[in-house]
């Protein structure tokens, strides 16, 4: 049986200094992700670019090049790390799925990013966020499939903690929260030994925070 298909490659297209937004230390690699068709999972033949980006040194976040151009001195918020923007989204996205946010998961979106990014972000930010999600239309899905090529494994992650976060915010995750996250892996391009790994590993935090007599 010949076992075929694509699979985005990142390599490093080369290093320099410049001012981190998140942590402020001075080294970078750029990196590049290109798809490429597998055979035997194996990358042979390289086809259409996914996308580029730059990658701190230190604490691992990773921007659009034009970061490269950041001004401490000017601080902008175009200058977020990916894994915050699209970490906000996700959360949203996936509120959005029964059409409507109200007011405890707007608060619940704001807890969760300030867990996850160690930032603050502001009522009138959610609310902004959902305005635009709404307007764009794209599925949870299709959003990271537009942006996988600007992530690396650690942002991939911390997306997929989020949306853990947002499903699991009733006390319960059920086999639909678990194929929706399923199909979040496979949009962010994650092999699904390394979606369990993550996983596994919020689960048994989640587990850990329950009081002893509430633990099954």
């Amino acid at each position: 049986m010949i076992i075929f298909g694509t699979r985005g490659v990142t390599y490093n297209a080369g290093e320099g200094r410049f001012h981190c937004p998140q942590c402020g230390k001075r080294t970078y690699s750029q990196k590049r992700v290109r798809r490429f068709f597998t055979l035997y999972f194996i990358p042979l033949i390289p086809l259409d670019m996914l996308g580029e980006y730059i990658e701190c040194h230190a604490c691992r976040g990773t921007y659009r090049t034009e970061v490269l151009g950041f001004d401490p001195a000017v601080a902008d918020r175009r200058f977020e790390a990916e894994f915050q923007i699209a970490a906000r989204r996700t959360m949203v996205l996936m509120c959005l799925a029964d059409g409507v946010i109200d007011d405890q998961e707007v608060t619940m979106i704001r807890e969760t990013y300030g867990k996850l990014a160690d930032a603050e972000i502001t009522e009138a930010d959610v609310r902004q966020e959902i305005d635009v999600a709404t307007k764009d239309g794209r599925s949870v899905e299709d959003y990271l499939g537009g942006i996988v090529g600007t992530l690396n494994d650690s942002a991939k992650e911390a997306i997929v903690r989020a949306a853990f976060m947002v499903a699991a915010a009733d006390g319960q995750f059920d086999e639909k929260e678990k194929q929706l996250l399923g199909e979040i892996g496979g949009a962010l391009q994650m092999s699904p030994a390394h979606l369990r790994g993550v996983l596994s590993t919020m689960l048994q935090e989640d587990t850990a925070s329950l009081p002893r007599e509430g633990r099954g």
